[in-house]
């Protein structure tokens, strides 16, 4: 079993650690609000998740039919190239207002943990926008993340082998009895529940022969289930024989120990910032499975345990675009940028939500730094610290022009790091202060000098 984390051990640092894991990361005061709470009470506020769709109501998108109308429209070529071309702009125009409503829900709903899940979830079932053509699927998959994101992962399987998004991403739509869709079998075990290696051919065809039937109602853009085009046979999965449904063989993917092991190791990396060692994750997978493969339990063990407060994983994660976006914008306590500027970052930076490169999703880690990145980080940063679209941060409450230089560093520390500077960086800090005097303009310039560090592209 995991070990808890003893109560000695809970401080500010580990409440930082832990808001800017689970969550998005937050300001002074929020970080001293969750140690105050006491470490299990803190783990529980944070993955408590209520209802939040009255502050967020969904953009009002509908499903895009205009492609399979104009296979019914009798015009020239050029009226049709100009249909095309106002379709493609209803779509990318829709397509920003949904990312905008996601990105604004991370930054302000009073459940960031929820919300931090639904990005893992989004990385893991990667579906992009740009095959899909609909952002009323993509937004309807959205909503699909976040009603399982914490919730038992066999009925989340379930429900994403039938999400229309998906099943357009992956070419399901057309999967019949005779001809069933072999990829999105073997993207289904390989990069969804199982990894590499933990089936059979055999595996991946009669699998394919169980998801046959499966179909996007044009006019709705809802799921639904052809029976005629469905394979009834018998078949043989994992060694085992029957007339499997779709959702039966789903259950007996999820069964294998595999499932367990993967998952755990996806979600180990994500939260801990590395791939767990065997050992880990097998004590991990033992874990996941205790808990019934319920996404939010298993995180709360996690959240809990001495393990994930270690400190070879503090401070030792590049935090993605959208996590550096939202998390400075919290500790700047300004608003996010609008739209335009938040589309213009993350497309930069190598993030752009309902656009993963592919199947597998991002990669993560290192491959978020780049020199081109990271000095787009930098101007980036400078840009949210002066004005970005008229939104200036309070650099006075950030740092009151009457703190000595050495209250300074401690303030500057926890703001920007959540930890102690390093000591070279302290002294630069320091001297900084002392050669540049006190004011508004020289507090800003601070600022922005330490988050142009490698340490503030950490979490």
């Amino acid at each position: 079993m995991l070990a808890p984390l003893p109560t000695s051990e809970w401080t500010l640092e580990a409440a930082g650690h832990l808001l800017n894991r689970a969550a998005f990361g937050g300001t002074p005061e929020e970080i001293q609000k969750l140690h105050v709470m006491g470490h299990s009470s803190a783990v529980q506020s944070l993955l408590n998740a209520g209802e939040d769709e009255d502050l967020f109501p969904s953009p009002e998108i509908s499903p895009l039919r205009p492609y399979r109308e104009l296979k019914n429209v009798s015009a020239s070529p050029a009226e049709m190239m100009e249909k095309k071309k106002m379709i493609q702009a209803q779509e990318r125009r829709q397509t920003i207002e949904a990312r905008f409503w996601w990105i604004n829900r991370m930054a302000s709903t009073p459940f960031p943990a929820r919300e931090k899940c639904v990005l893992f979830w989004h990385g893991h079932w990667a579906t992009s926008i740009q095959k899909v053509k609909d952002p009323f699927l993509i937004l309807q998959q959205n909503q699909t993340l976040r009603a399982h994101a914490f919730g038992p992962f066999a009925l989340f399987a379930k429900e994403m082998s039938k999400d229309p998004a998906m099943i357009r991403y992956l070419d399901l739509n057309s999967s019949k009895v005779g001809r069933p869709n072999e990829n999105f079998a073997r993207e289904f075990m390989e990069l969804f529940t199982l990894g590499e290696g933990q089936y059979s051919e055999e595996d991946v065809q009669e699998v394919a022969r169980s998801f046959t039937g499966y179909r996007i109602n044009p006019d709705t853009g809802g799921f639904f289930f052809a029976a005629g085009s469905h394979d009834s046979g018998v078949k043989k999965i994992f060694g085992k024989t029957g007339k499997m449904s779709g959702d039966e063989t789903v259950d007996l993917i999820v069964s294998r120990p595999q499932c367990a092991e993967f998952l755990s190791a996806k979600l180990w990396n994500f939260y801990a910032g590395e791939n767990p060692p065997s050992p880990l994750n097998q004590v991990l997978a033992s874990e996941y499975r205790a808990s019934g493969l319920k996404t939010g339990d298993f995180l709360k063990r996690i959240f809990l345990s001495r393990e994930f407060y270690a400190p070879k994983y503090r401070r030792r994660q590049i935090k993605s675009p959208v996590q550096w976006l939202i998390q400075t914008c919290k500790i700047l306590e300004r608003p996010m940028p609008d739209p335009r500027v938040i589309q213009s970052t993350l497309e930069q930076l190598g993030q752009v939500p309902f656009a993963p490169p592919n199947v597998k999703g991002w990669d993560g880690g290192r491959a978020w730094i780049s020199s081109s990145t990271l000095l787009l980080r930098y101007n980036l940063g400078g840009a949210l610290v002066r004005n970005a679209r008229g939104a200036e941060p309070d650099i006075e409450k950030i740092l009151p022009l009457e703190t000595t230089p050495e209250a300074a560093c401690d303030l500057l520390s926890w703001r920007l790091f959540q930890a102690p500077m390093s000591t070279a960086l302290r002294e630069k800090t320091m001297d900084f202060l002392k050669n540049n005097g006190r004011s508004p303009a020289s507090h800003r310039d601070l600022i922005h000098l330490l988050m142009s560090t490698p340490d503030f592209q950490l979490t």
